[in-house]
């Protein structure tokens, strides 16, 4: 839809984990190796904030992005109604809750927005917090 760099970066989905981490958009890093959270912000989950919580990547946590690919070659987001649609588009066509997930974890504004359309709170507001209610697709 609004792809421009290297390519499509899938979620990376572990059968019978109970929790989903979501995270933005990839990064450079995330894109030209194809996989998520392997850049900067992903290093410093793996190794700080996975192993506090209990999580091993690959073994007990499935993790993924709202959007899957990279606004015009950099880490912006678009804006407004573009950004609207890919996430929509994105939540829609590629994001797949596996049903083992009993928490979603969103990382990031965009992650919120993404899990509880509407919301009109901040992602500051609600850190620390859960939201009650199952995935919510995305609204326009």
């Amino acid at each position: 839809m609004y792809q421009s760099g290297n390519g499509f970066v899938p979620d990376e989905l572990v059968a019978g984990a109970e929790v989903f981490v979501l995270g933005q958009n990839p990064g450079e890093e995330e894109e030209a190796q194809g996989k998520p959270f392997v850049g900067k912000t992903g290093r410093v989950m793996m190794n700080t904030y996975f192993p506090a919580a209990g999580l091993i990547r690959g073994e007990n946590v499935s993790i993924g992005n709202v959007l899957r690919c990279r606004w015009q070659g950099t880490n912006n987001l678009p804006i407004g109604k573009t950004l609207n649609q890919a996430i929509k588009h994105c939540t829609l066509n590629h994001l797949s809750i596996p049903q083992s997930t009993r928490l979603i974890v969103a990382q990031g504004a965009l992650a919120l927005k993404a899990v509880a359309p509407g919301q009109t709170y901040s992602i500051q507001d609600w850190r620390g917090f859960l939201i009650p209610g199952g995935f919510h697709e995305s609204e326009s």
